[in-house]
Formats: C-alpha cells, sequence, structure tokens
C-alpha cells in the first residue's frame, strides 16, 4: 500500500511541477476579470441596486451564512426530512413573498396541496372510498353505492367510514400518504426509482377520482391558482392528459368541456386578481398529436402546446416518434412541443436524440434543459426555459 502511494507521488509531482512551469503562476487580475464577467452574465447581473434592494439583499446573504454555518446542513438531508425545515427558515420565508414570475410544469393532478384535497373534498357527500388489493385508494363521487370492478371490491361512503373510525385526524393523515410521496424512512421505502415511480403513479389514480368530479374540478384549479399566487407565482402553464370528468348522476364530459372550465376559471380568476397574468394548458396525451392540433386551434388562448407524457428512462426515444411529431409542420399546422428532460438520465440515447431532431421540422421547449445540450445545436431549434 505504502509502495503504491509513493508510486503515485512520484507520478503526480513532476505532471503538477509541468504544468506550474508551462503556465506559470496564475494571475490574480484575470482571475477576478473572468469572474465579474460570469457575474455580468447571471439574471440582474447588469442591474445597479437601490439602497433598499442592497439593504434586503445584504440580509438574505446573513440569512444564507446562518443556514450553512448550522450544524444541521439542509441540503445534506433527504428532501422530505429537509422539507418541514426548510418551510421554517428565515430564508424561504422571505423568498415567498418575493415574486416566482412562472410555474412552467405542473402536473394537472398535483396543482393543490394534498392537504386541501383531504380537508376539503373528501369531507364533501357523496364521495365513496375503495382500498385496493396493492395497498391504494380509489376515490368516486356517487347518489348510490358504486359497482364493484376489477381493483374495487368494496366501496364505503366516507362520511360514515370516518364515523366508525372516530379518529379523524389519524385517519385523515393515512389518506394524505396515499395522496403523496413522503414517508418517514424514504431511503428505505424507495431503494430505487421503479419503486418511486409506481408509488408516483398510485398517487395520481388516486386523487384522479376526486379531481375529476366535475364540480371539484372548478374549485381545485381556482384553489390551484390562489396557492400559486399566495407564493407569488403570476403564471401557470399546467400539463394535462385533459381526463374526462364526471357529474354525480354520471353525466360524462369531454375534453372541450374541462378546456372551457379551465377558460373560464382563469378567467374569473384573473377578475379578483388583475395582476396575475394567466394560465395555459400543455397538452399531455398519448398518441393524441392530430387531436392536440384541433384542440389548439379551437382554444389559441388556452392551449400552449403539446408533451409526450409517461417514464422516460424506461420509454421510447423522442426519435421514433418523429413522423407523428412531424405531422403539425406537414399539415402546416401551429402546435408547440415542449418537451422536458425532468427525470432523463445519462443516457446515451439523450444526446443522441437531441441530434436526431435538428433533422426534424420541430420547434422544441425545455422546461429543464439536459446537460449536454450546448452551442452545437442550432439555436434556431432548441430553445431553453429554465425553472
Amino acid at each position: 500500500m505504502v509502495n503504491s502511494l509513493c508510486l503515485t507521488l512520484l507520478t503526480c509531482v513532476p505532471l503538477l511541477w509541468l504544468v506550474r512551469e508551462s503556465a506559470g503562476m496564475p494571475d490574480p487580475a484575470r482571475r477576478d476579470l473572468l469572474m465579474r464577467e460570469e457575474a455580468s452574465r447571471q439574471t440582474g447581473g447588469l442591474l445597479a441596486l437601490t439602497a433598499a434592494e442592497q439593504k434586503l439583499d445584504a440580509n438574505l446573504h446573513r440569512f444564507k451564512e446562518q443556514e450553512m454555518a448550522a450544524t444541521l446542513f439542509l441540503p445534506a438531508l433527504h428532501f422530505f426530512k429537509a422539507k418541514p425545515l426548510i418551510e421554517k427558515s428565515a430564508i424561504y420565508r422571505l423568498l415567498q413573498k418575493m415574486p416566482k414570475g412562472a410555474a412552467l410544469h405542473i402536473h394537472s393532478s398535483s396543482l393543490v396541496s394534498a392537504e386541501w384535497l383531504v380537508k376539503n373534498v373528501t369531507y364533501r357527500p357523496h364521495c365513496y372510498i375503495c382500498f385496493t388489493w396493492d395497498n391504494s385508494v380509489r376515490f368516486l363521487f356517487s347518489t348510490l353505492q358504486p359497482f364493484p370492478r376489477w381493483d374495487c371490491f368494496y366501496w364505503q361512503l366516507l362520511e360514515s367510514l370516518r364515523a366508525r373510525i372516530g379518529d379523524n385526524a389519524g385517519f385523515d393523515s393515512s389518506l394524505i400518504q396515499h395522496l403523496t410521496l413522503f414517508t418517514e424512512n424514504p431511503d428505505g421505502e424507495y431503494p430505487n426509482q421503479d419503486v418511486v415511480w409506481e408509488k408516483f403513479e398510485k398517487a395520481f389514480i388516486a386523487a384522479a377520482g376526486l379531481i375529476t368530479h366535475a364540480p371539484v374540478l372548478r374549485d381545485y384549479i381556482y384553489q390551484g391558482l390562489e396557492e400559486l399566487h399566495r407564493d407569488n407565482v403570476m403564471y401557470l402553464e399546467l400539463r394535462s392528459g385533459l381526463s374526462r370528468t364526471y357529474e354525480l348522476d354520471g353525466t360524462i364530459h369531454d375534453k372541450i368541456w374541462t378546456l372551457k372550465l379551465f377558460q373560464e376559471v382563469t378567467s374569473k380568476f384573473k377578475q379578483n386578481y388583475p395582476e396575475f397574468f394567466g394560465a395555459r394548458i400543455i397538452i399531455s396525451v398519448k398518441a393524441a398529436v392530430t387531436e392536440a392540433i384541433q384542440l389548439k386551434k379551437d382554444f389559441p388562448d388556452v392551449v400552449a402546446g403539446f408533451d409526450m407524457v409517461g417514464r422516460e428512462n424506461s420509454g421510447r426515444t423522442l426519435w421514433d416518434f418523429r413522423e407523428a411529431l412531424s405531422l403539425p409542420a406537414e399539415l402546416g399546422a401551429s402546435l408547440p412541443y415542449f418537451f422536458h428532460a425532468g427525470e432523463t438520465g445519462q443516457s446515451p440515447y439523450v444526446r443522441e436524440s437531441l441530434k436526431s431532431l435538428t433533422l426534424m421540422p420541430l420547434k422544441l421547449k425545455f422546461t429543464s434543459a439536459p446537460k449536454c445540450l450546448n452551442s452545437e445545436f442550432d439555436p434556431g431549434v432548441f430553445e431553453q426555459r429554465r425553472i
């Protein structure tokens, strides 16, 4: 071991000496210039702060130093454990009051807090619940007890179930766990991405029975906009599959009805909060480019564009869908694409897909650009949208 270490040192030292001899001592002035140039390229880097802004900046810097010096360093914790501590921090409370601009990628099934769904929606009349064989839940609003189905053999009226249990707080906490990923032991319960994704899908499926009830959906959209507005978010792009909604009597509404409802609720919200810029929908439906083209044409102010849906790492590349994705250009139709790479790992297919897409008649927009996206790609094809 000692000999190996000595050999390594003997190998490295001459190399370091050669670097120093060839490059010379780094110039501190050049280093400072480089750092100033880098800072000037940051958002707001060329702005001159007012006296009040300088005071705020100094306070923010002081808060950051205090948190970094604390014994419990929050970035070192799992997010599930750090989240409640973050929400109590001085920095969080300060940032919460500041304008955020836009939220460009929110799933329609997670627009509001799980607490609101449980504390508000599940207490409404005619709400039934079913506990499935795979340790999940389903919800359904109905005037009569719903018929059994393959994943739900026994439906119970939530109002009656709560009365029998007698512990609303404990029961509500268990429902929130079904609608979120949070757990006290994330490392043990989520050993890999497959397990996380399975729970992720279960949570969305469970929430769907509540959200797609037409009266709930109206309140749900408005509540979501209110929660964003409280955080000073002034614009929303909602990623939605436009699931069919249902009434208490069993009536089913189509995608057009849902878009009209979204348009109506957003308009009402803007009347109540004139400073809010607005909200649009990014349609995310499997194999539905043709339908999305028509919806974009019929609702140009509501539909922002189209995105693919599904787990990224286990799915197919965009190149596999080149014929369908080229359809709008071939038809002379407008359908912006909002592809994202939020869950994509370091796969060799990522760079391959980006290069392939430069050959397609598309204008791509990424809410989170992959690391490999750089100057070698045509800026007329790729537009980064960072959150």
